[in-house]
């Protein structure tokens, strides 16, 4: 014998009992349900602004100096296995302002732009894949100060990635932090889910006194950077 109660349906037999939950149906459900495919490959920008200063302290001779970029990256990226691959687009240095200024008793000098022997390039290494995380690995490659042909040199160093570290360097990097975070990544869910953009920024500093050539010299650097990072997923084209 079958019984319906509210939500249940209860068949009822001589020596056994059988209750089954019924429901009715959810539109939701029955409807019909299209899936995004995944994407083919990853369009991707990075906008990299800084702004630093620098100071020489040696001798009779006091450097000071001050500079700012503009650097823009593009490229793209694909699946490959658990990796992805990094294709570059172009990489351009849009902008690049440079000023020192030399003061001693005999003799005050000042280079602008034109007079600095070296420009900051970008290399943007890897994009690392750690547990649900992507992190990217780049690198701003610095320059040598003072610009003008002095006894001392010394690397100036330009913003990298938590992950870069600048492990050619005497300075470890990332412990130089004095304000926000260097860490470029992202949940590798977003950019299977829609065009995804994000914004980092922090401040670096370091300072030091070294004996060179007899002498004690002190050197201090510190730059601010702003990092935009823009994927943009490309999907297969309908049939």
């Amino acid at each position: 014998m079958r019984v319906r109660r509210g939500g249940f349906l209860f068949f009822c037999f001589p020596s056994l009992a059988l209750v089954i939950l019924f429901f009715p149906p959810n539109p939701l459900l029955t409807s019909s349900v299209s899936f995004q495919p995944a994407p083919l490959w990853w369009e991707i920008t990075i906008d990299l602004k800084t702004d630093g200063e620098y100071k020489l302290e040696g001798g009779d001779s006091t450097y000071m100096g001050n500079y700012t970029f503009v650097i823009r990256w593009t490229g793209c990226m694909e699946k490959d296995d658990l990796d992805y691959l990094l294709y570059r687009f172009d990489c351009r240095l849009s902008r690049w302002e440079a000023r020192e200024i030399v003061s001693s008793p005999e003799v005050m000098g000042i280079l602008t732009t034109p007079d600095f022997k070296e420009k900051p390039s970008f290399n943007l290494k890897y994009i690392l894949r750690k547990g649900s995380d992507l992190h990217l690995d780049f690198i701003v490659n610095g320059i040598v100060f003072p610009q003008d042909n002095s006894e001392y040199a010394f690397p100036l160093l330009f913003p990298s990635s938590e992950e870069n570290r600048q492990h050619d360097f005497q300075v470890d990097y990332n412990t130089c932090i004095m304000e926000g975070s260097n860490s470029v990544s992202l949940k590798e869910a977003e950019i299977y889910a829609g065009p995804v953009t994000k914004n980092y920024s922090w401040t670096w500093r370091h300072q030091e006194w070294l004996l060179k050539h007899q002498r004690t010299v002190l050197t201090a650097q510190s730059h601010r950077a702003e990092v935009s990072l823009s994927v943009i997923p490309h999907y297969p084209h309908p049939k």
